[in-house]
């Protein structure tokens, strides 16, 4: 099977601490992948060098065929917005754009993401409208209003619903549902889990508790061999 990342002998250090040691990590194509795991763990670290944000000190990085440790920041920026869709733990919305923008931004940024919604014979807005409905926050209104009126909740469904858009390849979710309600959890998991199951994308969440529905579940601990994070267990 085909995979999608590919992580050798990686070493990272922030803020002059030894945070993450890993040998070996691959994740298959169409692959969802839950990672839990204590708070210092190393889970965002390791999504961040997944989606190019932070680059190892050492070591093999390897996404989709492509080496991200040896790519430049511009490029890897470029390849993050055609083919990583990231949803950060808290909302992080553009305040001054109002949610539907916020959704559409993506598309904008990246002539790839468009060309799938051409190849799948959809607009942006419309599936920008399909995914808000299958977040549960069907009401159109929402969507054109201020960033700052929506709840906290609401903000983190628009922020899934710019991940998702234009179907890229591969979905990091950091702790997406820690600013959800527990029903709003359930929703958010599962039109995940359906989703990048229908258009065979790979999905890797991070979480404090597992989630049922996903491939494969795997405690942080057993990537990471960083000797100093496994002082916290």
């Amino acid at each position: 099977m085909n995979q999608t990342v590919i992580i050798e002998n990686l070493e990272l250090s922030r803020e002059k601490k030894h945070c993450l040691s890993i040998p070996l990590f691959t994740v298959n194509k169409g692959e969802r992948l839950q990672i839990t795991g204590l708070n210092g763990s190393g889970k965002t670290s390791l999504l961040q060098l997944l989606a190019g944000l932070l680059m190892p000190d050492s070591g093999k990085i390897e996404i989709l065929g492509q080496r991200m440790d040896s790519l430049s920041r511009a490029n890897r920026e470029k390849f993050r917005a055609g083919h990583v869709g990231y949803i950060f733990q808290q909302p992080t919305l553009i305040p001054y754009l109002n949610p539907l923008e916020n959704i559409l931004l993506p598309c904008r940024l990246s002539e790839l993401r468009q060309q799938r919604l051409e190849t799948q014979q959809t607009t942006a807005n419309y599936e920008a409208y399909q995914l808000m409905a299958a977040l549960k926050m069907e009401n159109p209104e929402l969507l054109r209003q201020s960033t700052g009126t929506l709840s906290i909740g609401q903000q983190q469904r628009v922020a899934i619903a710019r991940a998702l858009i234009g179907t890229p390849s591969i979905i990091l979710a950091d702790e997406a549902a820690s600013a959800l309600d527990p029903l709003a959890r359930k929703t958010m998991y599962d039109m995940l889990l359906q989703s990048t199951k229908e258009h065979e994308q790979t999905l890797i969440c991070v979480d404090h508790t597992p989630y049922p529905g996903f491939d494969r579940c795997l405690d942080m601990s057993k990537i990471n061999r960083s000797k100093q994070v496994a002082k916290l267990w």
